[in-house]
C-alpha cells in the first residue's frame, strides 16, 4: 500500500512537469504568451479596460451632477444608469494579439500601417472615445489590415473554402441564399477578390501564430480575428476568421481564483 501511493506520488509529479506548471509558463498574471514577442500580461489588459471605464464613470458623474444643479432646490435628480462598457477584457486581450500578429506579417511583408481609418473614423463608427487608449489600438488594427490585405498573396477560393463561407451565411439566413452552384456562379469579381484577399491574410497569421506558438489564457475565453464578416437579417455572420491560438497543448495556466 505504501508503495501504491509512493508511486502515484511519482505519477503526480510526472504530470506537473510535463504539463509544465513547474515552469516560468504557470503565471496567472499572464493574459498571453506569443513566442519571442513576449508576453501580455493580465495587468496590461486591465489597465486599457479600467481607463476607458473610469472616462465613462466620469462622464456619468459629471452628467448627474448637472442635472443635480439644474434641479429646482430640493428636488432630487434622476439616478442615472450604472455604466455600460461598450466592450470586454477579453476584447482587449484580442485587440493586443491582433496587433502583435498583425505587425509581425507587416514586417515580413515591409508595410507600414495605412493612414485610414483614423481614430476618429473609429469613433464615429463605434461610439468609442478618442480619449480611451483602446480606440487607438483597436483604430492601429484595421490600419494594418488595410495595408496588408493589398500586400499578402491573396488564398485559394476553393469549393471547400467558399462551400464554408456559403453554409455560415445560409445558417443565417437559409431563405435568402440560392443553392450552393447558383450562388458560386453569381459571385462577383470584388466578392471573389475581397474573400481571396481575406483567406490570404487569414493564412498569414496563421504561419505567425504557429511560429510563436501564441498562448492565449483561457480566462478571456476564445480568442480568433474576425477577417471578414456579413449582416444578413442584421445579424454579424464570422465568414472569415483566424484563430489567435496555436494548435495543440495550451499553456497551462494557474486560475487567479478558486
Amino acid at each position: 500500500m505504501q508503495r501504491a501511493r509512493r508511486l502515484a506520488s511519482t505519477a503526480v509529479v510526472a504530470a506537473l512537469v510535463v504539463g509544465g506548471l513547474s515552469a516560468c509558463q504557470a503565471e496567472p498574471e499572464v493574459a498571453a504568451y506569443v513566442g519571442s514577442l513576449g508576453t501580455i500580461a493580465t495587468a496590461e489588459v486591465a489597465r486599457i479596460y479600467d481607463q476607458a471605464e473610469d472616462k465613462l464613470t466620469e462622464s456619468r458623474d459629471a452628467l448627474l451632477l448637472k442635472q443635480q444643479q439644474q434641479q429646482p432646490a430640493g428636488a432630487s435628480a434622476e439616478p442615472l444608469p450604472p455604466v455600460q462598457m461598450p466592450f470586454k477584457q477579453q476584447d482587449v486581450l484580442n485587440t493586443l494579439l491582433t496587433l502583435d500578429i498583425l505587425e509581425q506579417v507587416a514586417a515580413t511583408h515591409h508595410v507600414q500601417p495605412a493612414a485610414k481609418p483614423t481614430v476618429a473614423d473609429i469613433t464615429e463608427a463605434t461610439g468609442f472615445s478618442p480619449e480611451w487608449e483602446y480606440t487607438g489600438l483597436y483604430t492601429r488594427t484595421y490600419q494594418l489590415r488595410a495595408a496588408l490585405s493589398e500586400a499578402v498573396p491573396p488564398g485559394e477560393l476553393t469549393d471547400a473554402e467558399l462551400r464554408s463561407v456559403y453554409d455560415k451565411l445560409h445558417a443565417a439566413a437559409p431563405s435568402d441564399l440560392p443553392p450552393f452552384e447558383q450562388f458560386k456562379s453569381q459571385l462577383s469579381e470584388a466578392d471573389q477578390k475581397t474573400l481571396e484577399q481575406s483567406l490570404g491574410l487569414r493564412d498569414e497569421v496563421a504561419k505567425v501564430v504557429e511560429a510563436e506558438d501564441v498562448k492565449p489564457n483561457p480566462r478571456y475565453g476564445t480568442q480568433e480575428l474576425d477577417l471578414l464578416s456579413a449582416r444578413p437579417n442584421n445579424t454579424l455572420v464570422p465568414l472569415v476568421t483566424a484563430p489567435l491560438a496555436a494548435e495543440g497543448t495550451q499553456a497551462p495556466f494557474v486560475a487567479s481564483g478558486p
